[in-house]
């Protein structure tokens, strides 16, 4: 990490952590629960349910009944995943902070300007990513 990495991540991580630690996992616990709702809307589809001996609207309690199963566990697990991810990101980036500061390192009062090469691996991960939505929109319209 040069000169000018180094302030930058010391610039942007100096704002970015004032919120503090529990803010942060609060928040990837929100994300993590907005994306089981996805998860579970995507596969709600094929929840099916016996009928048995329901009829009229009862007929629909078996499907209720797994549709908020499915719910309800999804929107749990995914809210854990993004509270656990969240609170391990902090904490891995508060101590390089720190480790910065007792080498004496201080943020800057103003951002550093990037260059070319500082954006880079921001632009690789981004096609990246496009790539990978494009692959799964292709695969969800050819396969229906």
């Amino acid at each position: 990490m040069n000169e000018r990495q180094r302030d930058l991540f010391m610039y942007l991580w100096s704002r970015r952590r004032q919120p503090g630690q529990a803010a942060i996992a609060l928040r990837g616990a929100i994300i993590g629960a907005l994306g089981g709702v996805v998860f579970a809307l995507i596969l709600l589809p094929d929840v099916t349910a016996e009928r048995g001996a329901y009829t009229g609207l009862s007929a629909m309690l078996p499907f209720i009944e797994r549709g908020g199963t499915l719910l309800v566990l999804s929107i749990g697990a995914f809210a854990g995943i993004g509270f656990f991810l969240a609170n391990r990101v902090f904490a891995s980036q508060e101590a390089m902070y720190q480790n910065m500061l007792a080498q004496g390192a201080r943020p800057p009062a103003e951002k550093p300007v990037m260059q070319g090469a500082d954006r880079g691996p921001a632009i690789a991960v981004a096609i990246a990513a496009a790539l990978i939505v494009g692959f799964i929109a292709f695969v969800w319209i050819t396969l229906g």
